[in-house]
């Protein structure tokens, strides 16, 4: 019973463990494939829209070619700016048929500058109407070529490209080409070895315009087969209307989506989602990929069916090996057993020699009394007894070393007043009378870290171990002490490093979200100034060289006169500026005569001055301020310094991401915001204009004579012209105002909470009066002037395109005066 019982116990939990490792396995072993087949499609999906992508942009860039190569025709430039559409086809037209036997071209189309179509090469009969394609529109806003996938109303889509055409500086039309790019399906389908189908997004789309297209390419248009897409194209011939149907109800999202798993004619499919954005951004159109996995989830279930196989022949090997080794196990327990009877015997006649051993003990300890006074003597700990009564009963070398009394001077004397600091004494003292009563005390069998005095009465750190023992009924106590005073100025510098390291973590951490530069530096002068092991007040300032002088960016608790005094400083002027000038750590612990900077009521104090430095470079000085008398040593000078450093390469980088925001939304040449800044400036004016029911005015500036100048004096010229301009505008504006340059010499401004019309005109007549001034270039004085178009909100336009637009065709109304200001109304639209 007893064999099988030590087997139940094993053996059972051993399989029962077998087979929760086997499940457990199985199941991670499963999903680990399932999260690798999982993976392997969305590559597959990612790099179909990658190449998908590539090929577009291939053909962008061919069409964009083919675009200038054309716009180099004399002629048909010629033909297209008298609108004679007679010669526009017949030099068209040749053109034409090599683009589409070459790169496949199926649109040619000439529009003139207001983007009405002169003439469809591929479609002649077909002309006169408004283009308002997103690629047209993009070219009329870009001033340059743009290219994008468009959708048909048949429900097919078209790579675009145009090309605005300009005599100099005037806008004649566009010339644009275009490409049908269905054929990239069953490219992709040839590549990838996969099924696709193009879904197209209802809103799109006209039924009856895509029914009659789909009939003419000769394809299914069954309209309500799927409630919010249509079915354009698919290389599968029997298309999963159910599974697309769930796709089309499921997936709202804008990337790459594995939706489910489908049975479709005897195979299985992993079905994913790839979106398709037309050249506005919008997802018209959605590339449903369906990779067929038969093969490889019957191989997985074969690699299961394995590992189970295998799983089961080796955990029945390993248990039959263990109920052998605990047959064995089981027969030397037996014989342990045994063994273990006799040797008790043995036991009980060695009970019997160790008697008559204890009484020569006794005389041996004798000896090892002797011995320990020997070491004791020779301990690097102090050792001292104290007796009932509190006094002094032994006192080895070691505590003559530490507290400087030999032991002739401290036998017999009370222990307390002896070593205990007095302010300790009354805590030491209470518990004593507990001890010598029961021998008990909070403190015994315990070390502890305590202060003590020396016989020159200098106070020290100590940890001391206290132990009773009962001596002819009294209990005496014995204290182990050790002088620790080098481990605690080690450990000082332990925890001083890592105050440091946690403000320098702080420092850089402050640094990582978007804030301004002043933002993390007053952060960063917070977490420096509450290093405690540094005994710094919390005042402080951080300055920046700003062109050989240092100018204060941050600081904590500084009273006002000095923040007027200290606001710019020179290089050496004051303790600051001697920092700077001599890249060295200035430090004073008083005021004297280098502090030269003094105001009414000044206290007594010192100064750490650290420079910040970086590759060799001074990026500024951190100022902390210190009490009087402060004293400072090396390692604090060392670890102020590796702040500094931090604080370098916070400031290193903060600054760079500053300037390339600056570099980024600002035009190079004047300082003024750039196209990209002012659209997003009229978006907020917009914004706040709605919430706030204001109105707002938008001004359309181009400069008179302009183009005279810059070819009489050359572009360099013009560009101090151009910087000029930006600076008698800026001091025509309210500070809450935008000026921003177009391009050219195109400028726009935007004056906000206008209260009546005529407060957009006075400003406008104020920049006329500012650029009528002449302007001295190259030792010539120049009048220049400028036309202004002026656009309202609300009263011309709701949106941003609207009244740049209006804006822009009251400048062009009043060029035909030059010199003036015009604002827009319906009858200039009309006559627009």
């Amino acid at each position: 019973m007893r064999s099988l019982t030590l087997k139940t116990r094993i053996i059972l939990p051993l399989a029962i463990a077998g087979v929760l490792v086997f499940v457990i396995g199985s199941y991670f072993v499963s999903n680990l494939e399932a999260r690798q087949r999982n993976d392997a499609i969305l590559h597959e999906a990612e790099f179909m829209q990658a190449h998908l992508k590539s090929l577009l942009d291939t053909k962008a860039e061919v069409m964009g070619a083919s675009l200038h190569f054309i716009a180099q025709d004399r002629q048909l430039i010629a033909a297209m700016q008298a609108g004679d559409r007679k010669a526009l086809l017949a030099l068209s037209a040749p053109m034409y048929e090599r683009l589409h036997q070459k790169h496949n071209i199926t649109h040619f189309y000439f529009h003139d500058a207001r983007r009405i179509n002169l003439l469809r090469v591929h479609k002649p009969e077909k002309y006169g109407d408004v283009i308002d394609r997103y690629t047209a529109i993009g070219a009329e806003k870009s001033a340059t070529l743009f290219s994008g996938m468009e959708l048909g109303p048949l429900g097919t889509f078209t790579l675009r490209s145009v090309l605005p055409v300009f005599n100099g500086s005037k806008l004649l039309g566009y010339i644009e080409l275009g490409q049908e790019v269905d054929s990239l399906i069953q490219d992709a389908r040839t590549m990838l070895h996969a099924e696709f189908f193009m879904l197209v997004n209802k809103r799109y789309l006209v039924q009856s315009d895509w029914e009659a297209g789909m009939r003419m390419l000769d394809r299914k248009s069954d309209w309500d087969m799927l409630p919010a897409t249509v079915l354009v194209s698919q290389s599968l011939r029997d298309a999963p209307i159910e599974a697309l149907a769930q796709i089309n109800a499921i997936h709202s999202g804008t990337g790459i989506h594995i939706l489910q798993e489908i049975d479709l004619q005897g195979h299985r499919y992993w079905v994913v989602n790839i979106p398709v954005n037309d050249a506005g951004g919008h997802q018209v159109s959605m590339l449903v990929m369906l990779h067929d996995m038969t093969q490889l989830v019957a191989q997985s279930k074969k690699d299961m069916l394995l590992f189970t196989g295998i799983s089961a022949a080796i955990s029945l090997g390993i248990f039959i090996l263990f109920y052998l080794i605990l047959g064995r196990i089981e027969q030397k327990l037996t014989r342990s057993r045994q063994q273990l009877m006799s040797e008790n015997k043995i036991r009980e006649e060695m009970q019997e020699r160790f008697i008559r051993q204890l009484q020569d003990e006794q005389s041996k300890l004798r000896e090892s009394e002797e011995r320990f006074e020997k070491i004791s003597a020779s301990a690097q700990d102090a050792i001292i007894s104290i007796d009932s009564e509190g006094n002094i009963s032994f006192w080895n070398k070691a505590a003559e070393t530490i507290f400087g009394y030999t032991q002739e001077e401290v036998l017999g004397k009370n222990f307390h007043p002896l070593i205990v600091p007095e302010r300790f004494r009354e805590a030491y003292l209470k518990p004593f009378p507990a001890f010598l009563e029961m021998g008990q005390g909070a403190a015994l069998g315990k070390t502890l870290e305590l202060a003590a005095i020396r016989k020159d009465g200098t106070e020290f750190p100590i940890e001391i171990a206290l132990s009773a023992t009962l001596l002819a009924g009294k209990w005496n106590g014995i204290a182990v002490l050790r002088d620790i005073t080098e481990r605690k100025k080690a450990q000082l510098e332990i925890e001083r490093a890592l105050n440091i390291q946690r403000v320098l973590d702080s420092i850089l951490n402050i640094s990582l979200p978007p804030l301004m530069l002043k933002e993390v530096l007053l952060k960063s002068l917070d977490a420096v100034l509450s290093i405690p092991v540094f005994s710094l007040q919390n005042k402080g300032a951080i300055f920046l060289v700003v062109k050989e002088t240092l100018k204060m960016v941050a600081q904590r608790n500084l009273p006002d006169a000095l923040l007027r005094s200290c606001a710019i400083l020179p290089f050496g002027k004051c303790l600051c500026g001697k920092a700077a000038a001599t890249r060295e750590i200035i430090f004073l612990n008083h005021l004297n005569e280098q502090h030269e900077i003094r105001y009414d009521g000044i206290q007594p104090h010192g100064h750490y001055c650290i420079p910040i430095m970086l590759e060799g470079r001074l990026l500024g000085v951190l100022n902390a301020y210190v009490d009087a008398g402060h004293v400072s040593d090396e390692n604090e000078k060392k670890y102020l310094k590796t702040v500094s450093d931090a604080l370098a390469v916070v400031i290193e980088r903060k600054q760079g991401e500053e300037e390339l925001q600056r570099l980024a939304h600002n035009d190079p040449l004047t300082g003024l915001p750039n196209r990209s800044l002012f659209h997003d400036r009229l978006e907020q004016g917009l914004a706040l204009a709605q919430r706030h029911q204001q109105n707002f005015a938008v001004l359309f500036l181009d400069l008179d004579h302009f183009k005279e100048i810059n070819d009489t004096f050359g572009h360099d010229v013009g560009d101090v012209l151009l910087r000029e301009t930006a600076g008698r505008l800026l001091s025509c504006v309210r500070k809450t105002d935008t000026v921003a340059r177009m391009g050219g010499d195109e400028f726009t401004v935007i004056i906000t909470e206008i209260k009546t019309p005529e407060s957009a005109e006075h400003v406008a007549r104020n920049i006329l009066k500012a650029l009528l001034e002449p302007f001295e270039l190259n030792g010539t004085l120049c009048n220049v002037g400028c036309s202004i178009g002026i656009a309202r909100y609300p009263e011309h336009g709701m949106d941003s395109e609207t009244l740049l637009k209006n804006a822009d065709a009251a400048m062009y109304h009043a060029k035909r005066k030059r010199n003036t200001f015009c604002s827009f109304s319906n009858n200039l639209q009309a006559d627009s």
